[in-house]
């Protein structure tokens, strides 16, 4: 959902004013950040993915667990970032959305410890 939203930005469907806290000064500007946000995203989708196939096999790696609670302070990052911003269309939009996913992320790093079965 959220790397559909950052093509919509790249596309400039969504405007760059209303992006990263209504602080972004160019388009170029908008480009570097939403491009670094769509790495991001597909990270996260990949090593969600992985995740999901190590849990089925009883084991989780400590490498993705240290993926995800990077992803969750990232999350975390952008929360207070969006109680910040500029714009009230970030703050009253995306705040909560960051918010669920910083505690989403978080919880995949303590919910499942290493084990062997």
């Amino acid at each position: 959902m959220t790397s559909i939203f950052h093509i919509f930005a790249l596309l400039q469907i969504v405007p760059y004013q209303y992006l990263w806290g209504g602080r972004l000064q160019s388009v170029q500007e908008m480009y570097v950040m939403e491009s670094i946000s769509l790495v991001v995203n597909a990270i996260f989708v990949i090593c969600s993915y992985l995740y999901l196939g190590y849990l089925n096999k009883g084991l989780v790696p400590s490498w993705i667990r240290f993926v995800f609670g990077f992803i969750s302070a990232i999350f975390f990052i952008n929360t207070i970032g969006n109680l910040v911003a500029v714009t009230n269309l970030e703050t009253l939009l995306a705040t909560p959305i960051t918010a669920f996913l910083a505690v989403v992320s978080f919880t995949l790093v303590l919910k499942y410890e290493n084990q062997t079965s």
